[in-house]
Parts: C-alpha cells; sequence; structure tokens
C-alpha cells in the first residue's frame, strides 16, 4: 500500500513443501553466495517499496536433490526495498547428508544465523562428519563465508594436516608416503581425465556420486579400473554399487535406508555373494 514514492510491502509466506530443480549443482550455488560490500541503493520506484515479508517453512521439511538431502525448519523474514531486499532470520537444519568431492558427509548440526539488517550475510554453524580408512572425522564451520573458520577432528585422533590429507587424498601424510610412487605423467592425465568424465556422467544420470580411478585394481601386477557410484533413490534411500572392471566377481552392492534421525539399517552383498545387514543407531552427545 501507498504512493510511487512511498509504499510498503508486507505479508507472510508459509512453505509446505519444496524441491531442486533437475540441474540443480550445489558447487554453482555455493559460488554464487558469497558475503560482499554494502551496495548502494538503486534509484527508482522499486527502491521506494520497503518490504517486510515473514518467510517460514513446515517445522519438519524435507528437501533432497541427488546432492543433498536436508530436514529441518527456517524462520526467515524479507526487509530492505524491492530494489535492494535483505533477508534476516534463522534456518536450521535437525538431519540429512551431503555429496563433496564424490564423498558422502552427514550434517550432524546445521543453523544458518542472517542478522545484518543492511544486506544478506549467512553466518554458519555447521558441523559434518564422514569416515574415510576407518577413522571418524568431523568438520565444523563457524563464521561469515568470507572470514570462515574451520576446525578438524578425527577418532582416533590425528594431526590436522593428516585429516586434511584424508579429506582431499583419502591418505594420511604417512600413509602417503609410504605408499610406492608409480604413478607417471600418463597415469595422472588418466587421472584427470577420468574426474572429468565421472564428473560429467555424474551430472547427466543424475548420480550423488560417481568416481572411476584408472590407477588402482584388485591386481596389483595389472593395475585397472576401479568404479564406484552412489544415487539417492528417496530421501531416506541410498544404493551404493562398486566394482573393480579386471574382475567381474568384485562388485559390492549395499541399500541403505533411514527409518528415522537416529535409526537406520543398510543390506550389503560383498564381493563373494554374501550378504551382511546393519542396523545403526546414531546418538548426540
Amino acid at each position: 500500500m501507498g504512493t510511487s514514492k512511498a509504499a510498503n510491502l508486507t505479508g507472510r509466506v508459509l512453505i509446505n513443501s519444496l524441491s531442486f530443480t533437475p540441474n540443480f549443482d550445489l558447487a554453482s550455488l555455493a559460488g554464487q553466495v558469497q558475503s560482499g560490500p554494502e551496495s548502494a541503493p538503486s534509484e527508482g520506484m522499486a527502491q521506494n517499496l520497503k518490504l517486510n515479508i515473514a518467510v517460514q517453512t513446515a517445522r519438519d521439511l524435507n528437501l533432497a536433490s541427488s546432492e543433498v538431502s536436508l530436514q529441518g525448519q527456517a524462520n526467515l523474514r524479507v526487509i530492505g526495498t524491492a530494489a535492494d531486499p535483505v533477508i534476516v532470520g534463522r534456518t536450521e537444519f535437525t538431519g540429512g547428508d551431503i555429496f563433496l568431492m564424490n564423498r558422502r558427509y552427514k550434517i550432524e548440526r546445521g543453523i544458518i544465523e542472517f542478522s545484518n539488517p543492511n544486506r544478506t550475510e549467512p553466518v554458519l554453524n555447521v558441523r559434518l562428519t564422514t569416515t574415510i580408512n576407518q577413522y571418524n572425522l568431523s568438520l565444523t564451520f563457524l563464521g561469515p563465508l568470507d572470514k570462515m573458520q574451520t576446525s578438524y577432528v578425527s577418532d582416533p585422533q590425528l594431526p590436522t594436516a593428516d585429516i586434511i590429507n584424508l579429506i582431499a587424498r583419502g591418505k594420511t601424510t604417512q600413509q602417503a608416503a609410504a605408499s610406492p610412487s608409480n604413478l607417471g605423467a600418463s597415469s595422472l592425465l588418466a587421472q584427470g581425465a577420468a574426474s572429468q568424465v565421472s564428473s560429467g556422467v555424474q551430472k547427466l544420470a543424475g548420480l550423488s556420486s560417481l568416481s572411476i580411478d584408472p590407477t588402482l585394481g584388485g591386481n596389483n601386477s595389472n593395475p585397472g579400473a576401479r568404479v564406484a557410484m552412489q544415487k539417492r533413490i528417496t530421501s531416506s534411500f541410498l544404493f551404493t554399487f562398486a566394482t573393480d572392471v579386471t574382475s567381474a566377481q568384485r562388485e559390492i552392492i549395499q541399500g541403505e535406508y533411514q527409518f528415522s534421525k537416529r535409526w537406520s539399517a543398510s543390506v550389503t552383498r560383498d564381493e563373494n555373494g554374501g550378504f551382511a545387514v546393519d542396523g545403526k543407531f546414531h546418538k548426540r552427545y
């Protein structure tokens, strides 16, 4: 209401469901969300239209794509003007997981605060967990995007440098140094090409994770390619398939279902044709 020189837009938006577009890309979104300098007010009617719109989600909102699965709620408000809108409020994730660099991380805590009334500036308080080579890793991200503080914890305990090496290369510093250095220029080129191919196929097929390693295989004397893929069928069900192409017998298939925030179960068919059923109970301290 108002005039072209001074008007107000108020209201309330309640969101019951959300979904990602098929071509949603997490890396592109992260690159676009940057907290920068406050912009100068723009001229025109849009600058004279002041906003005060509440945006709320259902308490148990589920949001899933091939790369991200989120459960939580948001209580936000859009203020500022139509020309320069600003988001304030709070978003909290109570569960879910995310795929980064072809590895699955579970969201143990996810709080995003928007407290700056002059610009949209997300401040993170996020903790992710994953397991690499029997090491349980916990990553914590605190602060705004341009001044992010990151901490790393592992169980069994490792130095920070080893944890970073595990995340980036799948090995600790000591394990990497002890490995035979048999990667020549052709192998490195093959790894780079495989990474580009797997990334393209992953997006085309809608896979959560696809990795192709041309330098690793089950037969050390004749290395072949190891292919591993994961696909989220629903927000609660994740399918995993891994094989060594040098042998048709080296296939591992697993289905994991999340019954609730605390209970999950998985069924695995190993490379020998045997089946294993595991149940997990997740407890926070």
